[in-house]
């Protein structure tokens, strides 16, 4: 199992450099050009995320589980999906260029239409990622990231360095888009990965098992943005800017979940082809594991918060409530991850596009409440509501359709650990931080450790590289 722990992190390297190296940009926006023109950037980059993930139409997570479970069909797999590719490119620019003309102020329609410019190469870069992390070589997904967002930093840099706006920003990030999708054609050509050419009548039946894929993938990502759209409407561009700040930081540390769960997502999909009950007991281990995981980022945010944003320029300090908030909901995001995932490796993607609907619906209606009663902090309390119903919803179907979720002690103790140290950080005032957190933390050491039966920690062990599974094998002995 050391490829497991190998893939994650590569892939976190992978996924953390686009936050990382987007962070750089960021706070060059915000110290040059402004709050209120970063707030125009974080709005035309939200659209770009969510164009760019209707342009992939989940082909990362569906090539990973397909691949994975079917190695000897890669060819015709592959064949299918570039034709799915060329379909939602042409529907994602589609959107963008209407979205940009029709609801955007003139003045920024040139950048956007630079940015639709990305969305056919984002589509082919879905089907080399999923290659890339079916076939286990993460590490050559994570060269084509961190090549793209080098050279996306130095243009942009450049752009500064020269007076330029955002729309030259928007020409950084296009032109580097197209050199990361020309790397990763030349690297799958290094695995010798070639596609069956196949008809559009043969690639019809693959269309409508992907169209769940693409609407659960698109939705999610609307859902993570859908805060930073109607901040600007509601609030302002400044505000929105400031929001935008917090953002940096929580995609960060989101990030950490969502790598986790690249390097397992297609093991369960092994698991539930071989077995269901094994599968069940992955990822039940997982969902235990991994909000446990997001808790001492969550207090570190809480913590550091403050001092965090100033990065970007002293007003944006102002919005440390927000990205405390944001923090809190984390290990909730990680939960949703696990079992978001987990039902789909069962092929319950239908069971979880109606879910996933139905969130996103439910967080419309409270991002439009609570940001205009609460401004900056009602984002954040809308997400922390819409995720507890992803909860709720997720654990459902697992219980329904895979296996009865009994609430043991063991089970509220991996729940207090997490609900109890959040509070504790989030309600204690100023001056008390630094001490409630440090509480906290010895608090949650405390139950995280009787979190796991002894079977589970034997199937932890066991699943840990060689060397760490002796050390860990010798510190229990």
């Amino acid at each position: 199992m050391a490829s497991l722990v190998s893939n994650g992190i590569a892939m976190l390297a992978a996924r953390l450099a686009v936050p990382v190296f987007g962070i750089a940009i960021n706070v060059g926006i915000g110290r040059i050009l402004g709050v209120e023109t970063f707030g125009v950037y974080v709005q035309l980059v939200a659209l770009l995320l969510i164009t760019q993930t209707l342009a992939g139409a989940g082909l990362p997570l569906l090539l990973a589980r397909d691949l994975a479970a079917h190695p000897g069909d890669r060819a015709a797999i592959l064949g299918k999906s570039r034709k799915l590719s060329l379909l939602s490119a042409a529907l994602a620019t589609a959107g963008f260029v209407a979205y940009a003309y029709f609801l955007l102020p003139i003045d920024r329609l040139p950048p956007a239409l630079l940015l639709a410019t990305t969305l056919l190469p984002s589509a082919w870069m879905a089907i080399q990622e999923g290659v890339f992390v079916a076939a286990h070589a993460h590490h050559r997904w994570t060269w084509v990231v961190f090549a793209e967002n080098g050279l996306k930093v130095a243009l942009a840099f450049a752009a500064f360095f020269l007076g330029g706006g955002i729309v030259s920003l928007c020409a950084a990030i296009a032109l580097a888009r197209c050199a990361a999708c020309a790397l990763g054609a030349a690297q799958m050509r290094k695995m010798g990965v070639i596609a069956t050419a196949l008809g559009w009548r043969q690639s019809v039946e693959f269309f409508r098992q992907v169209v769940p894929f693409a609407a659960v993938m698109t939705l999610s990502m609307v859902y993570f943005r859908l805060d930073v759209l109607m901040m600007e409407p509601l609030r302002g561009a400044a505000e929105t800017g400031l929001y935008g700040a917090c953002l940096a930081f929580f995609s960060l540390a989101l990030l950490l979940p969502s790598s986790a769960m690249s390097a397992v997502y297609p093991r369960l999909s092994s698991a539930f082809r071989d077995s269901t009950q094994g599968y069940a007991k992955a990822t039940l281990m997982t969902a235990k594991l991994l909000p446990l995981a997001m808790v001492p980022v969550a207090l570190g945010l809480i913590l550091f918060g403050g001092s965090l944003l100033k990065v970007f320029g002293a007003e944006f300090a102002a919005a440390a409530p927000a990205l405390s908030l944001l923090a809190a909901t984390l290990p909730l995001h990680a939960l949703n991850g696990v079992f978001g995932q987990g039902l789909q490796a069962a092929k319950l993607q239908v069971a979880v596009l109606g879910l996933v609907v139905a969130v996103v619906a439910a967080h419309l209606l409270f991002n439009r409440v609570s940001i205009a009663h609460f401004g900056l902090t009602g984002a954040p309390l809308a997400m922390l509501a819409s995720s507890l119903l992803m909860t709720l919803g997720t654990a459902t179907i697992f219980h329904r359709r895979i296996a009865a979720l009994r609430f043991t002690g063991r089970g509220l103790l991996a729940v207090l650990a997490v609900v109890v140290p959040l509070g504790l950080a989030l309600s204690a005032p100023a001056t008390w931080r630094l001490a409630a957190i440090g509480a906290a933390s010895v608090g949650f050491l405390v139950a995280a450790s009787g979190v796991l039966s002894p079977a589970e920690r034997h199937r932890l062990v066991a699943a840990m590289p060689k060397r760490l599974r002796r050390s860990a094998q010798g510190g229990t002995s």
